[in-house]
């Protein structure tokens, strides 16, 4: 077995451990919250979601007219400061 081979399935069961550890703990902490709280942040998850594809669509379509201005054009920034 290579040694890339060896890193790839070190890097895979860390990140099934990772993953499985975030699972239950976000399964012992909503547990612990009511439904009124588990809804409100599931609905503000949503509704950051939704402004986030938003704005990047209208970003791409200005971009591809060439609304932009090249000072502008700085669009991993603009991801950044979003």
């Amino acid at each position: 077995m290579s040694r890339n081979t060896l890193l790839q399935l070190i890097a895979a069961v860390i990140t099934i451990a990772v993953l499985a550890g975030i699972h239950q703990g976000a399964g012992w902490f909503l547990n612990r919250m009511s439904l009124d709280f588990t809804l409100g942040m599931l609905f503000g998850m949503f509704l950051v979601l939704a402004v986030w594809i938003y704005e990047d669509r209208k970003a791409r379509r200005s971009r591809a007219i060439g609304d932009i201005s090249p000072a502008e054009q700085k669009s991993a920034r603009h991801s950044i400061d979003l």
